[in-house]
């Protein structure tokens, strides 16, 4: 993959989070309720997720969007980043709210007298959280051809097993919280 395709994937992905997060942001201020709570439902459904996507590090079931040769995402493109991004920003969500709670402190006290700063303090915030998503895609097959790692390498399938248990560990989390 060049590394333009690249950079534009990890962009659109970085996107999708933020459409997401910001999305349920005001749709959870619209409802009266805490920015990121999703509710109990919600807290459900990120739990599902969050066992799926573990059960599919630790190999033990197929997700549907790994095909025969491992990722087809290459295939389906830019739409296939922004869907992706937006079902990541679910999950992310009561993560990035409780680091932004202090921020939002900032601009709820500020935005009645300085509109544009406010303004600028959630720009300046997703354009930080989403620089390190993007430079992170962005250079992946570059570190990757570094490091000689590939999906059969020993030491990528010790790291995706121990991401595995810590995703499902979180949707135990999720469900017991």
């Amino acid at each position: 993959m060049s590394f333009k395709r690249a950079f534009w994937l990890s962009l659109v992905f970085a996107t999708g989070i933020l459409i997401s997060i910001a999305g349920i942001g005001l749709i959870t201020a619209s409802m009266g309720r805490l920015m990121g709570d999703v509710g109990t439902t919600g807290k459900y459904i990120v739990a599902v997720v969050f066992f799926i996507v573990g059960l599919h590090l630790l190999d033990i079931i197929p997700a549907p969007w790994s095909g025969a040769s491992g990722s087809s995402v290459k295939q389906k493109g830019l739409l296939a980043a922004l869907i992706l991004g937006l079902i990541f920003g679910i999950g992310l969500n009561p993560c990035t709210f409780a680091f932004m709670a202090p921020l939002l402190g900032v601009v709820f006290s500020v935005s009645a007298t300085q509109i544009w700063f406010a303004i600028a303090l959630l720009f300046a915030f997703g354009i930080g959280h989403c620089s390190v998503i993007v430079l992170a895609g962005t250079f992946t097959e570059k570190v990757q051809h570094y490091l000689n790692w590939s999906e059969k390498t020993r030491g990528a399938i010790i790291l995706r097993r121990i991401c595995g248990v810590l995703v499902i560990l979180g949707g135990i989390y999720l469900l017991i919280a």
